[in-house]
């Protein structure tokens, strides 16, 4: 489409034939039969005829609104380097603008209201980290159904529909397989699963609970690692739900690990539950006083190990690994269905980020030579409905790991709703920052803050009129005079104003952005649209998954034996069925 456009431009004539003439003369001039021709000759020949094409064809964009602006923001000119990933062309220039690698993974913060251009920016540089044979991690808060078929077709025209693996809870027969909370050492699959849970900050009361949950969730991780099985969510809640599971457990590591350090603190960690006192009930645990300890923490995890969470996360052994695919420059898409199970989705993408921060550790404890080249991408669309404090930290340390972090959001108030500190640890540590389409007032005045101001100079005209007249009063033959003055003065004095103004930023159009770049560089882009021909559409089809065979792992089953305990504690007729009502509940 852009080629026709081209061909349409209409080069031709006297200049034009110069200036292609003076092209095909540099380049003749290059071969062995020239060599006595001084080298600078061919190479200006070629650059001053590519220029005066270039221009032409740039006058044509201009000509067809391609890079039509209501502002008026003059861009630096420092950014069209032949590396990196290109953002756009600059509205009065038509200059690449590209981030170099470098720079790349210090990271980048797109704000704008929703379909300004902040996905279309997004695909255009995911498609060329996918072309580039590079790393990538999608996180779609909007659950497009269509954004999922583009990076297939992305992938499939790059030849590397292989290396795509897609996470999708919202349709499980179009995901791989997933367990968040099976790699890790204990603490950090705790900082995971306890994510789920609304910010303590504010209440001492119940941070005090939140802090226990925490240790209990440690220890039990512990105990499961110690026993050598793997566990999913299910797992978890019939623990937290049942003293036979978790007295089990407790029996199991005591024979198979008794000196192991995790068994004797599973032991004391259980025993402030038990009832004792009666003969025959010295070891089993109170359940009810165990559940008040963890909250609604049990019902929160039975959300995703049942229905449609459950059947893409209740594995043992998950077709994605997230450090591994990091690893290996896998294509990685994550849905989070936020429409439909808003706060489902939002706790998953909250586990999701958990565990991609602990990936971004263990990469940046690999040797050099070992990390993502080039650096991995992470694309976070409408970061606001799944953002967590604990995401501030890859934003400091994720450069030395080889990332490059670009969340997405509609307005610094997503950030805010987190907490004002990770909203200045996000703005602090981006070093690109791109602005869309502002639209409140409030918004596009924090956003031009952050811009800056610069001295401007501020010109005054004054003019100035005077007249007079006077009359003798006591002649007898009364003489008079008039007179008149006039001046114009000009002014100048230095004043602060925007570099870019709030009124910009709500004016701009779609697709158009203002980039900020290393804090004193600005560029006005236009953000060119890729697309997948139709026809090569057709012929790609419908999304195949890859899914591939895995290890068999040992696993604890407790839902798989579920009778075993349910049947025999205790409960009376229909209890195991008010039991799975409570949880849901909760």
């Amino acid at each position: 489409m852009i080629m026709d456009h081209i061909l349409r431009s209409k080069i031709g004539g006297f200049k034009d034939t110069l200036a292609l003439s003076s092209i095909g003369a540099g380049g003749l001039l290059t071969s062995p039969f020239f060599s006595s021709v001084p080298a600078t000759l061919p190479l200006a020949m070629g650059a001053a005829g590519a220029a005066y094409v270039g221009n032409r064809v740039f006058d044509f964009w201009k000509n067809q609104l391609l890079l039509e602006s209501k502002i008026n923001i003059r861009s630096a000119t420092d950014l069209a380097h032949g590396d990196g990933l290109l953002l756009g062309f600059t509205t009065d220039t038509g200059q690449p603008v590209r981030v170099p690698d470098e720079d790349f993974m210090r990271h980048g913060f797109i704000l704008g209201q929703s379909g300004v251009g902040k996905t279309v920016l997004g695909k255009l540089m995911m498609f060329q980290q996918i072309q580039r044979g590079g790393g990538l991690t999608f996180i779609d808060g909007k659950m497009n159904a269509d954004d999922i078929q583009t990076i297939y077709q992305y992938c499939v025209w790059a030849g590397r529909e292989q290396d795509l693996l897609i996470l999708n809870p919202g349709n499980p027969s179009l995901s791989n397989s997933y367990n968040p909370i099976l790699r890790g050492d204990p603490d950090e699959i705790a900082a995971r699963i306890l994510s789920i849970i609304p910010s303590t900050e504010n209440n001492p009361g119940a941070d005090h609970y939140k802090q226990s949950a925490n240790q209990g969730i440690t220890t039990l991780v512990a105990a499961m690692q110690a026993a050598g099985l793997a566990y999913n969510f299910i797992d978890f809640t019939i623990l937290l739900m049942n003293h036979k599971a978790i007295e089990e457990l407790e029996t199991l590591l005591k024979k198979t690990q008794p000196h192991n350090p995790a068994t004797k603190n599973f032991s004391l960690f259980l025993e402030q539950y038990k009832i004792g006192g009666k003969p025959g009930m010295e070891n089993v645990v109170d359940i009810k006083r165990m559940k008040e300890t963890f909250g609604g923490l049990a019902g929160r995890m039975y959300l995703f190990g049942t229905g449609k969470f459950g059947d893409v996360m209740n594995t043992y052994a998950p077709e994605i690994d997230l450090f591994e695919a990091i690893r290996a420059k896998k294509i990685i898409y994550v849905a989070l269905p936020t429409m439909g199970k808003n706060e489902a989705a939002s706790n998953f993408g909250k586990m999701f980020l958990g565990d991609l921060r602990t990936a971004i550790s263990w990469i940046q404890a690999l040797p050099e030579e070992d990390r993502p080249n080039p650096p991995h991408f992470n694309f976070m669309d409408e970061l606001g409905s799944y953002a967590v404090q604990s995401l501030a930290r890859p934003f400091e340390q994720g450069r030395s790991a080889q990332m490059a972090l670009f969340p997405a959001a509609q307005t610094l108030a997503n950030l805010d709703v987190v907490s004002p500190d990770f909203k200045e640890m996000v703005i602090g540590n981006t070093w690109t920052k791109i602005f869309f389409k502002i639209g409140t007032q409030a918004t596009a005045v924090e956003c031009a803050d952050l811009i800056g101001m610069k001295i401007g100079i501020t010109k005054s005209l004054s003019g100035t009129q005077n007249e007079s007249s006077s009359t003798p009063l006591l002649n007898v033959a009364p003489e008079g005079g008039t007179g008149a003055a006039a001046g114009i003065s000009v002014g100048e004095r230095e004043q602060e104003e925007y570099k870019v103004s709030p009124d910009d930023l709500k004016a701009l159009g779609k697709g158009e952005c203002i980039i900020q770049y290393g804090g004193d560089q600005i560029f006005n882009v236009r953000v060119p649209m890729i697309s997948i021909d139709r026809k090569l559409q057709k012929e790609i089809g419908p999304i195949r998954i890859n899914h591939f065979r895995r290890p068999s792992v040992k696993g604890a089953d407790f839902f798989k034996n579920s009778d075993k305990y349910l049947g025999g504690s205790g409960l009376p007729p229909g209890g195991r069925k008010k039991q799975q009502e409570q949880l849901r509940d909760e």
